[in-house]
This record gives structure tokens, sequence and C-alpha cells, in this order.
């Protein structure tokens, strides 16, 4: 470890944390993480990451010490890292067992809105003992906000983020509450889980007026593809009725970093604002 060291507390595992002042050789196993680590400290204070995380691009340079329920022990010592940041939700388990072997674990907990996001820079940059940074970051994701605030119009919108088979966002998710502050109306608006498998189908139930297909990274989906797609399996009503398609360029509305609220969300905020 290097440098003086000092307790942190760690809510997230309900204990306290020894790390040093400023951690040099981090491993980070969460792709938001990843992302604000590389804003805050630099892609240098990195030694390792997740098979998930890949931007910016010269994160893919990194070794991959395992997934994001899996960690290879063997690469974690090689690497020795002073820090392993994880994230909870799934990963907690993962997080649990690193932090009962010693390893030097912080758990920084799932975001559940947009401002949960600015609030987990802070942590990062608790942790990784660059707070003035971190805070300048929080006020650039803070502004960014600010500048996208009910700048849409209210369209019934669809999310969906493709694994696979089809999931969509509730209140639980912070994608669905940062789609509502730009003035959209996410259908997840009346369901209390974060994530949901499945699309409603049924007389009565509203086709959406938008719909956001978040792809997997570096898929190049297309809308073409994509309006196929949601046709072989079952909803082409949707777009008879006039549903709107746009796809991401790929972990957009998936993704709880700093990005979304930088890049992502205005990039998305000017794709909707030129369908009118």
């Amino acid at each position: 470890m290097a440098g003086a060291l000092r307790a942190v507390p760690c809510p997230g595992l309900g204990r306290t944390v020894v790390l040093p002042e400023r951690p040099e050789r981090i491993v980070s196993l969460a792709p938001a993480l990843t992302d604000a680590v590389v804003r805050i400290r630099g892609v240098e204070a990195l030694v390792g990451r997740s098979a998930w995380c890949w931007r910016p691009e010269r994160v893919c340079q990194l070794p991959v010490v395992g997934g994001y329920t899996e960690c290879r022990r063997d690469r974690l010592e090689a690497l020795a890292p002073d820090l392993v940041l994880t994230t909870g939700g799934v990963q907690e388990p993962l997080a649990r067992e690193l932090a009962g072997e010693g390893w030097p674990v912080y758990l920084v907990p799932l975001p559940s809105s947009p401002w949960g996001i600015v609030e987990n820079v802070t942590v990062v940059g608790t942790v990784t003992g660059e707070p003035d940074r971190a805070l300048a970051l929080a006020r650039r994701c803070h502004e960014a906000l600010g500048a996208v605030r009910d700048v849409l119009p209210p369209l019934r919108t669809w999310v969906e983020i493709d694994l696979g088979e089809p999931v969509t966002v509730g209140l639980g998710a912070f994608a669905t509450w940062t789609l509502r502050w730009t003035g959209l109306a996410p259908t997840g608006w009346d369901e209390p889980r974060a994530y949901v498998t499945g699309r409603p189908v049924g007389d009565g139930i509203d086709p959406p007026e938008l719909i956001l297909w978040d792809a997997q990274p570096r898929s190049g989906a297309t809308e073409a593809a994509v309006r196929e797609r949601l046709r072989q399996e079952g909803v082409g009503h949707w777009l008879d009725a006039g549903a709107r398609v746009i796809v991401t360029g790929g972990d957009v509305l998936a993704h709880s970093g700093p990005g979304l609220l930088l890049e992502g969300l205005p990039e998305l905020v000017g794709a909707i604002r030129r369908l009118a």
C-alpha cells in the first residue's frame, strides 16, 4: 500500500476499510466506477478491471480480473491492488467474499436516480483521495442534468435494454428517473421494481410513442434491425401505431456512471429532438 493509511467507513459493507490516503493501484469491478475513477484520477490509477469495463478505450488495455459476479484471485494477487471497487446489487456477494478474504474492498451503492450517480462521484472521490476533483466532476454532472430538465415532450416511452431478452425499467432504476427528468413519460413510472423482464401485451394497453433501444456495447445494432426484431417478437403493432425508434450507441441507459449524464443523456436528448 502506498502512503499513510486511513480508516474509511463503508456503509455498503457495514465495516471500516483501511486504505491509503491516495490509492495508486485500483482495481474496478464495475463499469460505472471505472468511469468515475478515470475522470477523477485518470486511467493511470487503475491496474485492473472487469470484463464489462470497456470505456474509455484506454481502459481495454488493462488486465481483466473477472466479471460482475466472479473474480480470479490469482490475477488479483498478481496486481496487488490497494483498493478494489465494487458496487452493490448482484455484485454485493462477491464484494463480501473479497472483503472477508482480506482484500481492500470498498462497495459503492447502486444509484436509483441520476442524483445517486452524482453522489457516487463524491464517494469515489473520497475513497480515491481526490475530493476536490470529485467535486468539480459532480458540479459538471449537476449542470448537465440542469440543462436537460423538461426539454422533451411527455412521450410515452418504452425503454428496452438488450440483454438477450426484453428488459425494461421501473421506478427503482436510475434510467426511469433520468428520462422523467427530461420530460419523457417512461412506461415504468408505476412499476416499483428496478428492472422488469417481458413486454406488456393485451387489449387496452396504450402502445408507446417512443422506443429507446439500449443496444449491447459495440453491437452495431441498427434501427432497421431493431424494428425487424420487434416485429418478430410480437410487438409490430407498436410500430404500426407510429412508435418511433432510437437505438443507442450501446450501454447508455444501462450505465450508471458520470458518462451517462455528461455524454450519453445529452446525445440521447439531441437524437429525440431530431425526431420532431
